[in-house]
Formats: structure tokens, sequence, C-alpha cells
């Protein structure tokens, strides 16, 4: 006989042998149980979790001899022949190479005979979303009203590209990735019947290899039993391209402490033993977010799927950082990650990646570093030098004598004379200068507005383009006037208005200057650009 892989040799046949199904499990049991079986039901979920084999065994606890039951002999002629493939009354349909019209108009005849052997003829499409339109509007009708001998079983990776009209004619059941801890319990069931000798951490590394698929995992074993009879970590790392915890944490460490001279070597070490950088990639990034996690919540346990050394290096790395320092590495990492992937260089991408976030090592959080880039609007001060001349000269406390009486409070005294001395025109363009140093775009959406200036109040005139910023203005002025008087010592009103139609903005009365033949022969014997116009309040030209 020739060799039976252990996925199909292990292949579950009862419903209590599924593994991390236990909600699918317990409700197909109890329909079955209490006679609800419906007629047609839609498995779905990632692949290799048990969607056709749970297909098979309801076809067996159907038409078993002593049902229908919840558990199945496994004994008799018809569960026998449902294991061998060979039932007449259960028919697997590959959806992928039968998607036309014509397959289910067969379908279609064939359902309306009854059972030869078994009470139930079972129908288990597998990848239904791959039939097309035509074909699920051709099978609605029998789906909806089926002959009572039918069950049909619609498996699915994809539910979202089945039809609604199809979706609301069967029950859902949607099937979860199973967890790598339950993936490791079956191992060790299947590996001590087999009498494979593995280490446990080995069995770890291939569980989370599989990604929460148990086909996926048992073929991993097998390909490892055919490697060593005493399979080691070394030999799963070596055949999966795993990286060792003990270096990602490492690596984490001197990035964190900013220790570009052991990133270096480290990269350098990992390039000599062969790891791929790309997956090495993908491995740091899985364990600076569950770094993070753990730098948030209290306990992981409930969270994190982590093995003992996983747990220790994370419990150590979060005593030298912080959440937000996690969490922008993270971001950043994240960001990098896709240039890593696709570069034609992966190595110089992952050592500028690192070597760049090292240099966020001193930061103590998320804020600081943020300022530090310039992203954080800094507050708006008037220019040193040209307030220096207006500071008035103070008379030192202990200079002034003791028996004077204390000057009565002024009303509305401004809180320096600089600020008295700058005017409201003067105020708003050193405002918008310090604005344009940390915020540019807002400081570009205030240029195009046409102020002017009278009393105490400041008039924005909206023309052309910078009408659609109106709303964007109106919901910062309380900070613009507090910028002016930070400035002026003045508490203006900002009036904001749209400018008729004759009113041009800033970029029109540009170009009408370009027109001006004064202007024209200016720009061409001095290679000139004309930067700005300013309206004459007088009458006349602009100038």
């Amino acid at each position: 006989m020739s060799y039976l892989v252990l996925a199909r040799k292990w292949r579950p046949q009862s419903f209590d042998d599924l593994t991390g199904q236990e909600h699918v499990s317990r409700i197909l049991k109890n329909t079955i149980a209490q006679n609800k079986v419906a007629h047609a039901y839609i498995f779905s979920g990632p692949r290799g979790v048990g969607k056709t084999t749970t297909a098979r065994i309801l076809s067996k606890a159907l038409n078993c001899a002593e049902g229908p039951t919840p558990t199945p002999c496994g004994k008799c002629q018809s569960c026998l022949s449902v294991v061998e493939g060979s039932s007449i009354d259960v028919s697997e349909i590959d959806g992928a190479s039968n998607t036309g019209v014509d397959n289910i108009r067969d379908l279609r005849e064939r359902v309306r005979y009854a059972p030869s052997e078994s009470k139930y003829k079972v129908y288990i499409i597998d990848e239904a979303h791959m039939l097309s339109t035509a074909a699920f509007n051709a099978l609605l009708k029998t789906l909806e009203e089926p002959p009572p001998h039918v069950v049909f079983v619609l498996a699915t990776t994809e539910p979202r590209k089945i039809l609604p009209t199809v979706l609301s004619r069967c029950q859902h059941l949607p099937f979860r990735r199973i967890t790598s801890h339950a993936i490791k319990e079956r191992l060790k069931f299947i590996t001590k019947n087999e009498a494979i000798v593995i280490s446990d951490s080995a069995l770890e590394m291939v569980s989370r290899a599989a990604d929460g698929s148990m086909r996926d995992s048992l073929t991993i074993l097998d390909q490892l039993s055919s490697f060593s009879d005493n399979i080691l970590d070394s030999d799963v790392m070596n055949m999966l391209g795993i990286t060792d915890i003990r270096s990602i944490s490492d690596m984490t460490s001197a990035l964190i402490e900013g220790d570009r001279s052991r990133i270096i070597m480290t990269i350098a070490v990992l390039i000599d033993t062969g790891i791929d950088i790309k997956t090495y990639t993908r491995d740091m990034l899985q364990f600076l977010r569950n770094l993070l996690i753990a730098t948030i919540v209290d306990t992981t346990e409930n969270i994190l799927d982590l093995n003992e050394e996983e747990d220790a290096a994370i419990k150590e790395l979060k005593s030298i950082t912080n959440q937000e320092h996690v969490a922008l590495l993270l971001s950043e990492f994240i960001k990098a990650e896709p240039s890593i992937r696709s570069s034609l260089y992966p190595r110089v991408a992952f050592e500028l990646t690192l070597i760049r976030l090292s240099f966020l090592s001193h930061f103590k959080d998320v804020n600081e570093a943020i300022k530090s880039l310039g992203d954080v609007p800094k507050q708006i001060r008037p220019a040193a030098s040209r307030l220096d001349k207006f500071s008035p000269k103070v008379q030192p406390v202990e200079d002034i004598p003791e028996n004077k009486t204390p000057p009565a409070p002024q009303p509305d005294t401004p809180r320096s004379e600089a600020k008295q001395n700058v005017s409201l025109a003067e105020a708003w363009g050193n405002m918008i200068t310090h604005i344009e140093e940390n915020d540019y775009p807002f400081a570009s959406k205030l240029k195009e507005c046409v102020a002017s200036f009278s009393d105490k109040t400041i008039a924005l005139s909206l023309n052309g383009g910078a009408s659609m910023h109106e709303e964007f203005i109106r919901e910062k002025l309380n900070a613009l006037k507090e910028q002016i008087h930070e400035l002026s010592g003045i508490n203006p009103e900002i009036k904001i208005e749209i400018a008729k139609a004759k009113g041009k903005s800033k970029r029109d009365l540009i170009e009408d200057a370009k027109q001006n033949k004064i202007v024209s022969t200016g720009l061409e014997l001095f290679e000139g650009l004309v930067s700005d116009v300013i309206p004459n309040k007088k009458g006349g030209d602009n100038v």
C-alpha cells in the first residue's frame, strides 16, 4: 500500500475530533440530535481548518446505520464508504472546475432521484465561490425547496463572493483560524502515536508556521519527519527559514537603546547564516507588535500566543522602553516594510530603516518625537530683534523707594509697550511668517486672503480660489485672534467676507500685473518674477 500522508491519515472522523471548531461541532450535533437538520449549509473559513472534513462527518452522521446520530459508528458500510470516498449518495463537486450552468442543470436532474442505499443524498460543493453568477441563479430554486432527502453543503474560503440570494437560503457556519496552542496539542497527540521524536519548542514553531491551518501543520510535520528521525529546533528553523527569537530580541534591544554598531553587526550575522531579510522583517514586525501590546495591558495570557522564551524576552524589553516609543517604532517600521519587501537591495533598505529608527532612542514620548521633527506647531511670538528696541527699561525692584505709593492700575493697559508699538498689519505679517515655518498649508491659505486693517478690526476678503477655504479659516479664528493679541497686545475682531465677482484673487492680480507694459518691460530686463501685488488704496493701478 502506498504511503498515506499525515494530513489524510489523521483526518478527523467525528465531530469530537475536530480541532478548534467546537462551536460548529456543537451546532451540528444538536441539530442532528433534535432532528432539525437544514437543507443547505455554507461552511466558510480559511484553508485547512476542516470545512470539507466537517461536511464528510455530517454525511456520515446522517447516513450512519445507527443514525441519523451525532456520533456515527464509523464501522457500518455507509460510514466506511464515505471515508473511502466511494459512497454513491455523497457527491463532492469541485466548484472551480464545474462553474457553468450546464453542470448545475445536471446536478438538478440528479437531485430528483432518491438515495440508492442511504437515508440522505449529500452534495458537497467545494470552493463554491468559484461558481458563476448564472450557475448560482440556476441553483437558487433547488436550494430554496430541495427534495426532503437532499442536503447541500457549500464550502468556501471567500463567502463575500457568494450571492446574497444564495446566502439567505442557507445556514452559514463560519470556521475560525485554529490557534497555535490547539494545533500544538493536536500535533503532540499525532507525533506520540506516530513515534516521531520532536522537541516541544519545535512543535511550537511548526504550529505557528501553519498560520491557523491544521492541514498545513501536518504537511510541515510530514516534511520534517522525512528530514530527520530526531527533529531538533535547528531543523525546523533551517527548513522553514524561521528566525531565532533571541536574534529578534537582541535586534529590538539595540534599536531601543540606539546602539547602531550592534544593529549593523547583528544584520551581518543574519546574512552570514542565510536568514532571508524579508522574512526577518516580517518576524520583527510581529515581535514589535507583541511588545507594544505587552506594554499596554497587564497580562497577555489571553491576548498573545507567546512561548516561554518570547514571554521572557518581552518582559525584559518592557523594562527599558515605554509604549509611546514602541508605538512610534512599530508605526515607522510598518511604513518601511513594503519598501524593504520590494527593494532590489533589501539588506541596504533594512539597514537604513533600522539606523533611522535608532535615532528615536532618546525620545521619552511620542509628543517629544513629533516636536523634534517639527510637526507640532510652535507658539508664535514676535521676533526678538524687532521688539527689543521697543522694550522699556524697567527699574530694579530693590531701587524703588519703600515710601512710594504704588500707582493705581490703569484700565485696558497693553501687556507691554513692545506689543503696543506693533501694528495689526505688522502683527498679521509676523504671524503668517511663524505659521509658515510650522504649518505651510495653513499659511498658504491665509496668503490667498486679501487683508485690510482698521483700528481693531482685520477684514479678510476671500476671492477666487481662497473662498473654498472659508470654513477651515473660520475654525481657526480663535487661534488667530490669540496670536495677534500675543504679538500686538490688541484683541482684534476678524471679519471674513466673500468678495463679489469683481474682486480678483492674488493669482489673478499677478497675471494682470504681468500685462502692464512697465511691469513686463522690467521683468524682461531683469529676468524677474512677480511675487506679490499690493492693492492701491488711493485708486489707480496696484503696485
